[in-house]
């Protein structure tokens, strides 16, 4: 029987808002499938090669939490992007987006590095921007889907995002708000500033990201009360 092999990355210093619900539910497909799975979390202090996962979660975190995080985690830059190269499985939510461009800076002053996957920076600022939101998935654009924002950064693509990850259909305006693309989609990488926990609430992308995973050895399982759930809301907000 095949292992699926996950790997919660900084768990315990990220789960915030329940965000670490992602790697729950997607145990919980796994299993549903009949497949076994292992996972593992690592963090400061431990020694990181994605290499032998099939999958990476990195859920969000408080930006102090995420700023003490960068300087261990980029010592490992070459490791996670030659894996996100070839396809490794990544899903990123929150705040730990900021790991992935060039840089980001915090209200204290000071300027922490990233692994500059992404050409853009972030900078934290002194208020919180929330907003339920609607959003076409770009790897499914007839679509929708429902995320929340809650977030106390603003992100400056230095060039155009060619990998967006969605389309913002609707969403509260506001210092910080997202504006009319969101997230990254890069190969196997999924990188989004929802929370909810995303992978809970739509099934569409719950989907997705199983199918990165096992290919041909996806199996259909029952989503239909999610598939409710994130229609009646999608209704509500439209």
């Amino acid at each position: 029987m095949r292992k699926i092999k996950i790997l919660n990355l900084y768990g315990e210093a990220l789960d915030l808002n329940g965000d670490g619900k992602n790697v729950t539910a997607f145990e919980k497909r796994i299993a549903e499938m009949g497949y076994e799975y292992e996972t593992t979390e690592l963090g400061v202090g431990d020694d990181i090669d994605v290499s032998g996962y099939d999958i990476v979660f990195m859920t969000h975190g408080k930006p102090h939490n995420v700023s003490a995080l960068s300087e261990h985690f980029i010592k490992y830059k070459d490791n996670i992007i030659n894996n996100i190269e070839n396809g490794k499985v990544f899903v990123v939510t929150g705040s730990t987006n900021m790991l992935f461009g060039k840089s980001f800076s915090m209200l204290d002053g000071k300027t922490y590095e990233g692994i500059g996957l992404f050409d853009c920076t972030a900078e934290e600022f002194d208020s919180l921007y929330v907003s339920d939101a609607v959003l076409a998935p770009d790897f499914a654009p007839e679509e929708k889907m429902f995320g929340t924002y809650y977030r106390c950064e603003s992100v400056k693509f230095n060039t155009p995002n060619k990998n967006r990850l969605f389309k913002v259909l609707k969403a509260d305006e506001g210092k910080g708000s997202i504006g009319e693309g969101e997230g990254c989609h890069y190969k196997n990488l999924f990188a989004t500033w929802c929370l909810g926990p995303v992978l809970v609430r739509n099934p569409l992308m719950m989907r997705e990201v199983l199918h990165c995973v096992l290919g041909e050895d996806y199996r259909e399982t029952d989503f239909s009360l999610e598939e409710k759930a994130v229609k009646m809301i999608i209704e509500e907000l439209s």
